[in-house]
This record gives C-alpha cells, structure tokens and sequence, in this order.
C-alpha cells in the first residue's frame, strides 16, 4: 500500500505532465480502493446482534438503577 505522500506526488506528476508507470498507477489505484472499501466499512456496515444485545444490556441495566434510585 503507498502512503499519502506517495499518492500526492504521483497526482502532482500527472498535473505537470510527467509519465507514470502502470505498476505505480496500479499501486494507486489498488491504496485507494483499500480506503474507500475501509470508510465504507466504518460508514454502512449495520451493528452485529452481539452490539446490539450489549446496547440493549446496558440500557437495561441504566434504566434498572435509575428506577432503584426514584424509589
């Protein structure tokens, strides 16, 4: 995978004209594939129903103290 910096120097390469190879256009392509599938991972995977049962217990147990303490 290329880094940031390596990605904005290939761009700034193509701006001014310059060639780049494909094993470089392929490693660009291929790192920027991998973010985007990752920030869509982080973005649109829907919790597991193991988060959910936890959410959902630890509400319970919220609304359990809150309730002991109105009493």
């Amino acid at each position: 995978m290329m880094s940031d910096q390596e990605i904005e120097k290939l761009i700034k390469d193509i701006e001014e004209g310059k060639g780049i190879n494909f094993n470089d256009q392929f490693k660009m392509l291929a790192t920027i594939y991998k973010k985007m599938k990752q920030l869509y991972q982080q973005t649109y995977n829907p919790p597991t129903n193991n988060d959910l049962n936890k959410s959902i217990n630890d509400l319970s147990s919220r609304i359990s103290i809150l309730e002991s303490k109105i009493k």
